[in-house]
């Protein structure tokens, strides 16, 4: 287990500023987390490679889930800067499609994007599943119903699974045991990340990440490693705000 302290914030930035006294004191850690060559599950990317990865460009039009156009880049990974918007394969409601894996679908970060609703924050977390911290912290989510009582504040929560239980790239069947498992019975959107894109967040070896994102611009508010089972309760207070 280790700590890690977050990602800077440039001053001025309200919520930012706030967030960034956000402590998480435990976390797994292993050997540096690179992206797995290749993307065995497929996580429905495409376009041209960026620092390295794989780079998704905006949609200009699709479902009407695509409230807005999303906002253009350059984008980043320091506080402060816009979030590509990455697609990954997974579900919205998983728990309603019972975590079958025939159901996964592409869903894309934009769809997160509410720069005039009621939306006040996006939680978006990186995990594993060989690491111990992360599976005590879907049980702490579930057990304290933080998707119910936080969503109600203004809160999206959605979770990511980017290596199985061997550090081998995540598997539709791992995200199926991952969300379905009696401790997590995750009802928000999960995801599989088996290219490892939000591994550009993590500032050092250690897991989970857990990420803060402005939903009216999808700016990068905070991304800290590790977990402590005050970490909701400070979240909290930033939707109060």
């Amino acid at each position: 287990m280790r700590t890690t302290e977050s990602l800077r914030e440039p001053s001025g930035r309200g919520l930012a500023i706030v967030s960034a006294a956000i402590s998480l004191l435990s976390a797994c850690s292993s050997a540096p987390l690179t992206e797995p060559g290749g993307d065995a599950a497929g996580d429905g990317s495409a376009g041209s490679a960026v620092g390295g990865r794989a780079a998704v460009a905006p949609q200009s039009s699709g479902p009407d889930y695509f409230r807005e156009k999303y906002p253009t880049g350059p984008y980043g990974i320091a506080a402060g800067a816009v979030i590509e918007d990455f697609a990954f394969m997974g579900w919205r409601e998983p728990a309603t499609v019972e975590y079958d894996v025939t159901k996964l679908e592409t869903i894309r970060l934009s769809e997160f994007y509410d720069p005039n609703g009621t939306t006040k924050l996006v939680w978006i977390n990186a995990s594993a599943v060989w690491c111990a911290v992360c599976r005590a912290e879907m049980k702490d989510i579930k057990a304290k119903g933080i998707h119910a009582a936080l969503g109600a504040k203004g809160l999206v929560m959605v979770e990511t699974l980017f290596e199985d239980n061997d550090t081998n790239p995540a598997r539709p069947s791992d995200l199926k045991l991952w969300g379905s498992l009696p401790d997590n019975s995750i009802d928000f959107p999960l995801l599989l990340d088996p290219g490892f894109k939000l591994g550009v967040f993590f500032t050092s070896d250690a897991t989970p990440l857990n990420m803060l994102v402005d939903p009216k611009t999808m700016r990068v508010i905070d991304a800290t490693m590790g977990y402590s089972t005050g970490y909701w309760r400070q979240v909290e207070q930033l939707l109060d705000k």
